[in-house]
């Protein structure tokens, strides 16, 4: 089975390659924005000692000649399809024409070429921010029922179009097992650790390394009360790993996290997780993005009974290890 991941050296791209458990006959091909890797993932009992044969290409996944060379060359059964151009509060505000343009751009050409090359399963990612900002309960059915929050707008209406473009082949051309993804808010290793473009957690990270070794004012937007559901980037890798081996998959589905946390919650696991002794400064002049995107899990359960997530404190301590060795050499 051909399988490919778009996005490779991102956030989530690159946590499916840390998770992979190669299986016979199964062929691992990761693109990026720069290359493309073909990994051939050889069967052995021991998986550590399965051998990955890398080879390079170029691909813009916002042109259509690049995103057919690249299905034309690799023939997936399978595609995973994480790249994105994505940030927190502060990158959208700043870059509202950009994130609709490439989103939206990356993602029509990325399912056009599955359907004509009859790829057999297919997994694409919306974001929790497509939801209307009024929603007190979010559902994999309610995500088309009223205006996103203003301050993400146009990224959301471009993420929104994955679920359209996946309905509308499935009624005209008849297509199946085309499921898109809604994560929770994601963080972990090879995040885009971005001061001004990054999500909350790499953010945080970034903002506090800076105060711990640099003596750096630690300001975060907002007053640290708005509620979010995050997930360990190596959970949702899981949980796609164990999909794509499933016959039959839903429409839509939320893989998200337990229960809401605080930002403030958030931060004081972080300076724990530091051995540090920095003070938070909440700026409440900023905005507070929307107060809380509980979801139904309701399906994810049904979907996939038993499946384990890590404690978000447990990814919080790895994501802010993993930065510290690498800092500089971070997405930033």
């Amino acid at each position: 089975m051909n399988i490919l991941v778009t996005g490779a050296n991102g956030l989530v791209g690159s946590a499916i390659r840390r998770s992979i458990h190669p299986r016979m006959g199964d062929y691992y091909y990761f693109a990026d924005r720069e290359n493309v890797t073909s990994v051939t993932c050889k069967y052995k009992k021991n998986y550590e000692e399965d051998a990955l044969c890398l080879d390079y290409e170029g691909g813009n996944l916002t042109d259509p000649d690049d995103v057919k060379r690249i299905f034309n060359r690799f023939e997936p059964d399978v595609v995973i399809h994480t790249a994105a151009r994505v940030g927190g509060i502060g990158g959208n505000m700043a870059g509202h024409g950009e994130f609709f343009h490439d989103n939206l751009l990356m993602n029509v050409h990325v399912i056009e070429q599955a359907r004509i090359h009859k790829v057999q399963k297919l997994i694409a990612f919306p974001s929790v921010c497509v939801f209307p900002n009024d929603l007190s309960i979010l559902h994999e059915d309610k995500m088309h029922d009223g205006k996103p929050v203003e301050s993400n707008f146009a990224y959301a209406h471009a993420k929104r179009m994955v679920d359209i473009q996946m309905e509308a082949y499935r009624a005209q051309y008849g297509v199946k097992n085309y499921c898109a993804i809604i994560p929770g808010n994601l963080f972990g290793p090879n995040d885009n650790f971005s001061l001004t473009a990054g999500h909350v957690i790499p953010m945080l990270i970034h903002k506090l390394y800076l105060a711990k070794h640099q003596q750096k004012p630690f300001t975060i937007w907002g007053d640290g009360n708005s509620l979010r559901e995050f997930i360990y980037v190596d959970d949702l890798a899981r949980a796609i790993l164990t999909l794509i081996e499933m016959d039959n998959l839903p429409h839509r589905l939320i893989i998200s996290g337990e229960r809401q946390y605080t930002i403030k919650e958030v931060v004081n696991e972080l300076i724990r997780a530091s051995n540090s002794n920095v003070t938070p400064i909440w700026d409440t002049t900023k905005p507070n993005g929307q107060r809380s995107r509980q979801s139904d899990k309701t399906l994810l359960y049904k979907t996939l009974p038993g499946f384990k997530f890590s404690s978000v404190e447990e990814g919080l301590k790895k994501s802010w290890t993993w930065f510290e060795e690498n800092y500089p050499n971070v997405r930033q």
